[in-house]
């Protein structure tokens, strides 16, 4: 009986150790997020027959064609990117009915070129685990030459890695001429190992008849949450025209000429509160008496703001300076180098204004405020603190004030939508939603402190002291003498040093 009850008793330990070990994997399993494609199924332009020479709108496309929903007869009625460069030979004017068949198919034998259509992942950040999903088919094109897309049609998934580019292949369905054969939900997963990852489909064949690809969806498991950044060190903006990175000057630029011209998005996972690390405000008052001390002091701090703009173009200042810079010499131009700005601090409030309430603003909207009215969460660019303390400090103890500020951790993207641009921002700001917590601290003295409060009151020396007086021992000037033999009657007389001899 004992020995059963001993196997219940384990087993209901096992039972529940596998219950806490599954736990964990539910939370992660929650932290897996969308992202968002710009356009997934290929939606815009619209193409309302045929196939156009053009890129999707929000991809980049080399040598691609956009196929009309009839002529790529997708199963979801969405329309397709074509991986070749088509010329109007292998497509007709397009639109059931048209010249050359039904959805505009030519049997005539068009100039191609290997395609290639690419976008980026936004809100992605390095080292997020990505998955991304597609549809494909081979080309329903017919007369393709060497090309047939009948035996299916093999293709290029590219993105970069750490090493370099990182591909996979993947071979569409084989299909009859002249027909599309739809294969949903093809996958390819990758570690990010950069910001806003770039990835591409490519066709390795010059043909006018490339395969088709839609309806595209992505997920990531995020990478962690980088709790070590310093506030003074942020992250480097990186700006983006289109899906090309360009400058963050020129994106500043474009930002700082209205207070709407740009709006800010704010990115919740990777957005935080926080406490800093305590730090010591104003003096340490030492009570080495024997009695308590009441301290009457006024305690004044300040929170600073930090973001990447600024400590950007902080940056870019330095490097300036610290180039070598051509100068006429004597022996004609001659280099030197310059030399280095000395550090400061900038308030993205005052030396970028607009960008600041763009900001401002997004933080709003992100805190459940659309329509940006009056809030009790403001975006803080900055804060000054005062307080007047009545302390009393017991004999024998150090009384001193630490604050631990209340921080926010701000990231997000600035968008220009006029101009196709972005640009990652990074911003450190004092809370304004929960407050600094302040230590009223007393405790015991340190070694130096106790060595300080034992020793002699400091006092000058002076001839009237009792002690460190002069003596006739201690006078360098005067000389000592023996003494005097036994039995004979002698008389002795004080000589100084250059003084001469006495005489009877």
């Amino acid at each position: 009986m004992a020995r059963r009850t001993l196997t219940y008793a384990l087993s209901a330990l096992l039972g529940s150790s596998l219950v806490l070990a599954a736990l964990p994997g539910g939370a992660l399993a929650q932290d897996t997020a969308d992202v968002p494609i710009e356009n997934p199924d290929l939606a815009r332009p619209d193409v309302p027959a045929g196939a156009q020479n053009t890129a999707p709108a929000g991809w980049d496309g080399k040598n691609t064609q956009l196929f009309s929903a009839a002529l790529a007869a997708h199963p979801g009625k969405l329309q397709a990117a074509a991986l070749s460069g088509g010329s109007a030979g292998a497509l007709g004017p397009g639109g059931p009915g048209g010249p050359g068949g039904p959805g505009g198919i030519s049997n005539a034998p068009g100039n191609g070129a290997a395609g290639t259509l690419s976008t980026r992942l936004w809100r992605v950040q390095k080292g997020s685990q990505v998955t991304v999903t597609w549809d494909d088919s081979p080309s329903p094109v017919t007369n393709c030459g060497s090309d047939d897309p009948t035996k299916g049609q093999q293709y290029r998934v590219s993105v970069k890695g750490e090493q370099g580019e990182t591909a996979q292949d993947f071979t569409t369905e084989t299909t009859t001429s002249g027909k599309a054969n739809w294969h949903a939900g093809r996958s390819y997963s990758f570690t990010a190992a950069e910001n806003n990852p770039k990835i591409s489909w490519a066709y390795q064949k010059a043909s006018a008849c490339g395969p088709l690809v839609t309806r595209f969806r992505a997920t990531q498991d995020p990478a962690p949450v980088p709790y070590d950044l310093k506030k003074a060190r942020l992250p480097m903006p990186q700006a983006y025209q289109g899906r090309t990175p360009i400058e963050a000057r020129l994106v500043v630029q474009d930002c700082l000429a209205g207070p709407r011209t740009c709006h800010f998005e704010k990115d919740d996972r990777y957005s935080y509160r926080y406490y800093d690390r305590p730090r010591m405000v104003g003096q340490a008052y030492i009570n080495c008496t024997r009695n308590a001390i009441t301290d009457q002091r006024p305690v004044n701090w300040e929170e600073l703001p930090y973001d990447n703009i600024t400590q950007y173009f902080a940056q870019r200042d330095s490097e300036t300076q610290t180039k070598p810079q051509q100068q006429l010499g004597p022996q004609g131009p001659q280099q030197q180098q310059g030399v280095a700005q000395q550090p400061h601090q900038t308030d993205l409030r005052q030396g970028f204004q607009n960008i600041a309430t763009q900001i401002a603003a997004g933080f709003t909207r992100a805190d459940g405020n659309p329509l940006e009215m009056a809030t009790n969460n403001p975006l803080l660019y900055g804060r000054k603190e005062q307080r007047n303390l009545s302390v009393t400090v017991q004999p024998g103890e150090v009384s001193w004030i630490e604050v631990q500020a209340a921080r926010e951790r701000l990231a997000g993207a600035l968008i220009h939508d006029a101009k196709n641009e972005r640009m990652d921002v990074f911003a450190d700001v004092p809370s304004g939603s929960f407050g600094d917590r302040f230590y009223q601290r007393t405790g015991p003295m340190s070694k130096v402190e106790l060595a300080r409060c034992a020793d002699a009151r400091d006092n000058a020396r002076t001839p009237d002291n009792t002690i460190g007086a002069p003596t006739l021992r201690s006078a360098a000037h005067l000389v000592p003498i023996g003494q005097a033999p036994k039995g004979l009657k002698t008389r002795t007389t004080a000589l100084t040093a250059d003084a001469s001899p006495a005489r009877d």
